[in-house]
C-alpha cells in the first residue's frame, strides 16, 4: 500500500521534472529563412498543355528549414515526383514530399523523411497542367477582326520580396539556333499588355530540343520584386502562328470573354523592351487614365498622404538597406542571366547517410565504371566505341568529328547500348541532345545502383577489375578459342572490359576524338553546361530524377513517425500560421 501511494504521489511531478528539464536546456536557434529568387520554365506544348519547372532559392542564416508552403497555382498541379527535389551545399540532393492541403491549390513542400537543412537550398518543383482547358492559351478577336491566340498566365505569389525572379516561356515555334539577332527579335509578332513590359525585362533565345531543333524562348526577368508581387504575362500572338492547336479552345471569343486589351509590342532586348513599338489595337477604349484613377483622390485630400508616405519612406529605406547588401551578387545576376541554371551545382558520387559499409555495387556497366571513377566523358565514349566494334555491331569512320557506321544493330543487346546508337544520325555523326540524353541516363542509373553502397569499396573492386581486363588483353593473345568462348559466357561485358583496358593501358589511342560542346570533361561538368539539357526542354534544374535514397527500413519507419507527428502539428498550427492566399512560410 505504501509503495501504491508512494507512486500516485509521484506520478505528477514526471510532467514537471520534464519541464524543469526543457527549461534548462539551451534555446533553440529561430527559422530565419530568405527567400531569394525563383526561375521558371514554362514549355508549352502544340496541343495546348504545358510542364512547369521551378527552380526555388531558399537561404537559411539561423535555424533548421523542412519545408515551406506552395500556393495559388491557376489549375491543380499533376505533380512529376520524380524531378522535384532540393539540391543542398555539399552536393546532397533529398527527395520531397509534396502534401496536399486543399483551398487554393494550397500544398506543403516538405523534405522527405522529415530532414532539414541549414544554409543555402535549390528547390526543384516539376509539374504539368492543360493550359489550354484551363483558359490559359485561347483565341480571341481585336477590335480590327485579327483573329489571335492569347497566353495568360502568373506565377504563385510569395509572402515575402525576391532579389530576382524570372519566367522563361518556349513556345513550339522553331528558330535558327540558341542567339536570336536584332532583327529577329523584332519579328516576333507578339503583343502585349502595357504592364507586362513596364514590370519586366523581355529577351528573346532559343532553346534546343531532343530533335536537334532550336525553340523560340521568351524571357521575362524582374529584379527586386516586393512581396505579394504578380507577374501577369498577358500576350498575344497571330492564331496561325503559335503552333498551338486551338480547336479543343472553341471557336473565337471577343468582348467580355476575351482577355482586355491594349496589346503593346513585346519583342525586345535583354535590359529594355524594344522593337514592335507601342501600338494600341485601333478602336480600344482605354478607360479612365491611371492619373484619373489614382492621382485625383489623393489631391483632394492631400493630408491624407502624410502618415501614409512617412511609411513607405521608412520601408523603403529598409528595403535600400537590404538591396545594397546583396547589390554585387544581383547586378551579376542581371548581367550574366542564362538558360537553365548556371547556378545549379549537380550532387557527386558520395556515399550517403543509407550506405552500408563494406557494400559493393556488382554488375555495373564499364561506362558506368568509367563515370564512378570520373574519366572525362570522351574516354567514356570511347569505352562504348570499342565494346561495340569488338561486338562488331559498328566501326568508327574518323574520330574529329566522331562519325561511325552501324553494321549490325540487332545484336545490340542491353539498354545502354541502344541509347548510344540511338545517339547517332543516319549519317553516323553525334546527334548532341541525345548523346547528352545517354550520359545524364547512365549517369542517373549509376546513381540509383549506388545510393546504398560503399563507393570507397565499390571503386577498390572495379580498379581491380579493371586490373584483371588489362591482364586479359595481354594474355590473351596465348589463348585458345574455347578459352575465350568460356571468358566471354563469364562476363556479358567482356568487350566493354576489352575496351577499358585498351584505353587505360593507351591513352593515345582516342586522343583525337571530339564529342560535342560541353561533352569534353567529366560528367560534373557536364551536368552544369547547357548540353546536358537540350532534351525535352527541361531546364538545367530538371533533368534526370530525384535520385533519392530509398529502403524498407527508410520507408516503414518515416510511414510511422513522420506522418503521425507531422499531422498532429500540421492540423494544430498551419490555421493559425498560414492564412494568406500565398506561397512561402518557410517553416
Amino acid at each position: 500500500m505504501t509503495a501504491k501511494r508512494s507512486q500516485g504521489r509521484a506520478a505528477p511531478l514526471a510532467p514537471l521534472l520534464a519541464l524543469l528539464l526543457l527549461s534548462m536546456a539551451p534555446p533553440l536557434a529561430a527559422l530565419d529563412a530568405d527567400l531569394v529568387s525563383t526561375d521558371i520554365t514554362v514549355v508549352l506544348a502544340p496541343d495546348g498543355t504545358a510542364t512547369l519547372y521551378h527552380s526555388i532559392e531558399w537561404r537559411v542564416s539561423s535555424g533548421t528549414m523542412g519545408g515551406f508552403y506552395f500556393e495559388g497555382e491557376a489549375f491543380a498541379p499533376a505533380w512529376d515526383p520524380e524531378r522535384c527535389w532540393v539540391d543542398l551545399e555539399g552536393g546532397v540532393r533529398r527527395a520531397l514530399e509534396i502534401e496536399d492541403l486543399g483551398g487554393n491549390n494550397r500544398y506543403d513542400i516538405l523534405l522527405e523523411g522529415g530532414k532539414r537543412f541549414s544554409g543555402t537550398g535549390y528547390f526543384m518543383l516539376a509539374y504539368s497542367g492543360d493550359f489550354l482547358a484551363e483558359g490559359l492559351v485561347g483565341r480571341t478577336v481585336a477590335d480590327d477582326g485579327r483573329e489571335l491566340a492569347y497566353f495568360d498566365w502568373a506565377p504563385v505569389e510569395w509572402d515575402e520580396g525576391l532579389e530576382s525572379r524570372a519566367v522563361r516561356l518556349v513556345l513550339p515555334v522553331k528558330t535558327s539556333g540558341e542567339t536570336l539577332t536584332a532583327e529577329e527579335k523584332a519579328a516576333v509578332p507578339m503583343r502585349t499588355e502595357r504592364e507586362v513590359n513596364a514590370e519586366n525585362r523581355i529577351d528573346w533565345y532559343g532553346s534546343q530540343g531532343s530533335d536537334g531543333a532550336w525553340y523560340l524562348t521568351a524571357l521575362f526577368f524582374q529584379e527586386d520584386p516586393p512581396r505579394r508581387a504578380t507577374q501577369r504575362l498577358r500576350l498575344y500572338f497571330p492564331a496561325d502562328w503559335l503552333g498551338v492547336d486551338l480547336e479543343r479552345a472553341g471557336s473565337a471569343t471577343s468582348g467580355a470573354d476575351a482577355p482586355s486589351a491594349p496589346l503593346v509590342g513585346g519583342s525586345g532586348r535583354s535590359t529594355k523592351n524594344s522593337g514592335g513599338g507601342n501600338e494600341d489595337y485601333a478602336g480600344y477604349d482605354s478607360g479612365p487614365s491611371f492619373d484619373e484613377l489614382y492621382w485625383d483622390p489623393w489631391r483632394r485630400n492631400p493630408l491624407v498622404a502624410v502618415p501614409v508616405f512617412g511609411a513607405l519612406a521608412a520601408l523603403a529605406l529598409l528595403a535600400w538597406r537590404r538591396r545594397m547588401a546583396g547589390y554585387e551578387r544581383r547586378a551579376a545576376l542581371a548581367e550574366g542571366i542564362a538558360w537553365a541554371g548556371d547556378s545549379w551545382t549537380p550532387p557527386r558520387l558520395v556515399a550517403g547517410s543509407y550506405a552500408v559499409p563494406g557494400k559493393v555495387a556488382e554488375g555495373l556497366h564499364p561506362a558506368e565504371v568509367a563515370l564512378l571513377l570520373e574519366l572525362p566523358l570522351p574516354r567514356v565514349a570511347a569505352i562504348m566505341l570499342e565494346g561495340l566494334a569488338a561486338q562488331g555491331i559498328i566501326e568508327t569512320l574518323d574520330q574529329d568529328p566522331l562519325t561511325i557506321r552501324v553494321l549490325e544493330a540487332t545484336r545490340a543487346e542491353h539498354g545502354i547500348e541502344e541509347r548510344f546508337l540511338a545517339a547517332f544520325g543516319v549519317d553516323g555523326t553525334v546527334l548532341p541532345g541525345l548523346m547528352a540524353d545517354f550520359f545524364e541516363e547512365t549517369i542517373k542509373e549509376l546513381q540509383e545502383k549506388t545510393w546504398d553502397c560503399d563507393l570507397e569499396a565499390t571503386t577498390a573492386f572495379y580498379r581491380k577489375k579493371l586490373l584483371e581486363a588489362e591482364a586479359v588483353e595481354r594474355e590473351g593473345a596465348t589463348w585458345d578459342e574455347g578459352r575465350w568462348t568460356s571468358y566471354r559466357r563469364s562476363d556479358p561485358y567482356w568487350a566493354y572490359w576489352r575496351g577499358y583496358a585498351l584505353i587505360h593501358s593507351h591513352p593515345a589511342r582516342w586522343e583525337h576524338l571530339r564529342m560535342p560542346e560541353g561533352m569534353g570533361s567529366g560528367y560534373g561538368e557536364f551536368m552544369r553546361s547547357s548540353s546536358c539539357y537540350s532534351g525535352c526542354f527541361a531546364p538545367a534544374m530538371a533533368k534526370g530524377t530525384v535520385d533519392a535514397c530509398h529502403s524498407a527500413c527508410h520507408n516503414a519507419c518515416h510511414d510511422a513517425c513522420h506522418s503521425a507527428c507531422h499531422s498532429a502539428c500540421h492540423s494544430a498550427c498551419h490555421s493559425a500560421c498560414h492564412s494568406a492566399c500565398v506561397s512561402g512560410g518557410a517553416h
